[in-house]
């Protein structure tokens, strides 16, 4: 027999795909994991291998989560609309209650990829298309950073009181000449929210200090963002210096909207680990993947 199991974490559903066998030794059924599914609120019938996608108790999963995932993409829709507002207004105050109040829903995770990131990618579009003037866009994006700034408070001080933090030092940082550091301030959330110690240097500094910086610090991994295409070389340049001191074994991440804007030929020049359209939520994994100690 197959079915979706639940297990609660800190609130958050998470699914495993599993079935009964029977233990001959102990004269009794157990459960056998199949399949990690993630989060239960994000399950789709894609996720479950082929041969159990028709079977009745998955489909009756399915069925249920749909729904809940329907509402939830209208909620998810109706904040974006209310963070907006919020950005363009300079209304950090309604901000941070806003944060306040979906972050203990979803976490800080989700308040990131579902909606700080894709409002701020509507903003830049806006003003690409001209219907947002540049002073608003300005003012949108230094807001972003003072909230960020204030999450980022308070998760150091709750470290602080609870006294523990990882060992595991980070440095973010981005290419001489790259002047966007929002992304750079998301990540330093998501690492210090994981007890890292992290080293946010963004933006941007000449090569030739970040290297120095680094000798000093001895880091277990390395963040660059590249929000213009122009920076790419730079960054180029920054990695092999990296790599050449490290001899190769220093994980380099690199990320930003840059990625998206360059060719295949292009990516495979850029010796690292390359997050392109990817999720905060992927990043971590792949910090996960490369720093196991991480909590």
């Amino acid at each position: 027999m197959v079915y979706i199991r639940n297990k609660q974490v800190k609130g958050i559903n998470y699914a495993y795909l599993v079935q009964s066998v029977w233990d001959s030794h102990r004269n009794m059924s157990r459960q056998q994991i199949i399949k990690y599914l993630g989060n239960a609120s994000r399950v789709t019938i894609e996720d479950i291998p082929e041969e159990y996608r028709s079977d009745s108790k998955i489909l009756a999963f399915i069925s249920a989560f749909s729904s809940y995932q329907e509402k939830n993409k209208i909620l998810v829709s109706k904040i974006q609309e209310e963070m907006f507002t919020f950005l363009t207004d300079c209304n950090i105050g309604g901000l941070i209650a806003l944060y306040e109040k979906y972050s203990k829903l979803f976490g800080l995770t989700d308040f990131y990829d579902k909606l700080l990131k894709p409002v701020m990618y509507k903003i830049g579009d806006l003003w690409e298309q001209e219907k947002l003037d540049v002073a608003t866009e300005h003012a949108s994006t230094n807001t972003a950073i003072s909230l960020i700034k204030v999450i980022n408070e308070r998760i150091t001080a709750r470290i602080r009181m609870s006294g523990i933090s990882s060992q595991n030092k980070t440095v973010i940082c981005t290419p001489d000449g790259e002047l966007h550091g929002l992304a750079c301030n998301m990540i330093e959330s998501l690492l210090l929210s994981k007890g890292f110690k992290v080293y946010n240097i963004s933006t941007s500094i000449p090569t030739e200090y970040i290297m120095d910086f680094m000798s000093d610090l001895q880091p277990d991994i390395i963040f660059i963002s590249i929000t213009l295409v122009e920076n790419i070389k730079p960054a180029e340049r920054l990695i092999q210096k990296i790599h050449q001191k490290y001899n190769n074994r220093l994980p380099v991440v690199v990320g930003g909207s840059a990625l998206n804007k360059i060719d295949q030929n292009q990516e495979s020049r850029i010796n690292a680990f390359l997050m392109k359209n990817v999720s905060f939520e992927d990043i971590m994994n792949l910090v996960k993947a490369n720093i196991h100690t991480i909590r």
